[in-house]
Order: C-alpha cells, then structure tokens, then sequence
C-alpha cells in the first residue's frame, strides 16, 4: 500500500512556488514500518544512515538519566523529522514510539542529492529543523520558569496545535499521552499532575480517559494560560 509521506508534504508546503512543483518531489521514494506502542525507534548512540520521519502516530525524544529513568526532551507527531538532519550521523539521545507509529525512511544520499536540485528545499529543511528547536527552548524555559499550572497548560497547548495541525482539523484534539508520561514530560509528580487536570476537568476545559486527554477547546486552553499569567 502506498502512503503519502507527511514529511514531504510539510517540506512542499515550505518550499517556493517553482520549488513546490517539482516532478522530482513525487518521485522521492521511502520505506515505510510499523512499530507498536513503546517500541525503540533509535537508541542513543545509533549510527544513522537514513532519515527517518514519524508517518502516523506519536514518538518521543528522551534521554535515559543515572536511575534508569527516562526525560522527555520533546515529543514529534506526523510529518516530523527524527534525525538532527539529513546527513549521516550518531545520535546523541533516545526515540521511542508513544503510539503505534508508521515510520517513513528516506535514503540519506536521495535527499541530499534533491537538496541540490529542488529550489528552496534546503530552506526548508532548515526551517522543520528551526521548529523543532524552538519547541525544545520553549520546554527548557517552561522548566525552569513556569509553575506547574503554567507547565501542563503549555504542554497542552503545544501538542493540541501540533496534532491539529498534523490532522489537519479544528475542534476538540485528542492527546494520546498518559497522564504519567506527560507528568514526567514536564516535571511534576502524578499526583500533582492529576490534581491540576482534575481542576481543568471540572472547568469544561479537558476530559480525560484512558489513554489520553481530550483538549475540548484550544481558545479556552489559551485563556487559561492568559488567565494564570494575569493573576501573577
């Protein structure tokens, strides 16, 4: 079965117009597998030979700490990037598959060679790269800024715009994370974590459920923050 790569729909929707209409952008072929819930994408220190792309579902990385636990450094959705780049190189940290996931594979040598020849690809490539940046120094600041109120709202809200945006839809988003992983994503404890979307529970904010929390309004999400920043 043949399955359009999100990853190279998100690199055409950055490129200029004369890039965007590349006959060679169709013919970029990938291989495509699927992993289970938990399964490890790449493990730190891989040698990586192929760039590879979340095609369906959710992924993270993480770094695996002294006690064997493991910290969320970011989570990536349909249509990211799992390498730092497209060339060949190690990782430094931890993928893992949140969700079952599809994994899209690219040839490294393939899109190297396209980056020379597709006006703009190069541009953005730079920019998915500059996005996933971007949400890692939001996360650092939130940790070292942000109550634990401030954390779990920009963490909702994060990862609602991003599965919106990755779904293509509008209204409620459904976020199918654990209530454990997402505590830890950002620091706090369970109970904690709990307590706080109990409270956004009971606000008509979010429902939860088993496996995931149902964002029902991203606007009422961001007032919520903009609410919380006032008070302070």
């Amino acid at each position: 079965m043949h399955h359009v790569s999100p990853f190279m729909r998100r690199v055409a929707q950055l490129l200029p117009s004369s890039g965007r209409s590349s006959p060679i952008l169709d013919s970029v072929g990938f291989r495509s597998t699927c992993l289970e819930k938990g399964s490890e994408i790449l493990g730190a220190g891989t040698s990586v030979r192929h760039v590879l792309t979340i095609g369906h579902g959710l992924a993270m990385r993480y770094r695996l700490l002294p006690d064997g636990s493991r910290q969320v450094i970011m989570f990536l959705t349909a249509g990211d990037i799992c390498n730092p780049h497209i060339y060949p190189t190690v990782i430094d940290h931890g993928i893992a598959a949140v969700t079952p996931v599809r994994i899209d594979r690219f040839d490294c040598e393939s899109l190297i060679g396209l980056s020379n020849s597709v006006v703009g690809l190069n541009q953005a490539l730079w920019t998915l790269a500059e996005e996933q940046n971007a949400i890692m120094r939001n996360h650092i600041t939130s940790l070292g800024r942000g109550d634990a109120r401030a954390r779990v709202i920009m963490l909702l809200k994060e990862l609602s715009l991003r599965l919106s945006a990755a779904a293509g839809q509008v209204g409620p988003v459904f976020i199918p994370v654990t209530q454990s992983l997402l505590a830890d994503a950002i620091g706090v404890t369970h109970i904690h974590f709990n307590r706080i979307i109990g409270d956004m529970g009971r606000r008509g904010v979010i429902a939860t459920s088993r496996g995931g929390i149902l964002v029902n309004s991203i606007s009422m999400l961001e007032k919520l923050g903009e609410d919380l920043i006032v008070a302070a």
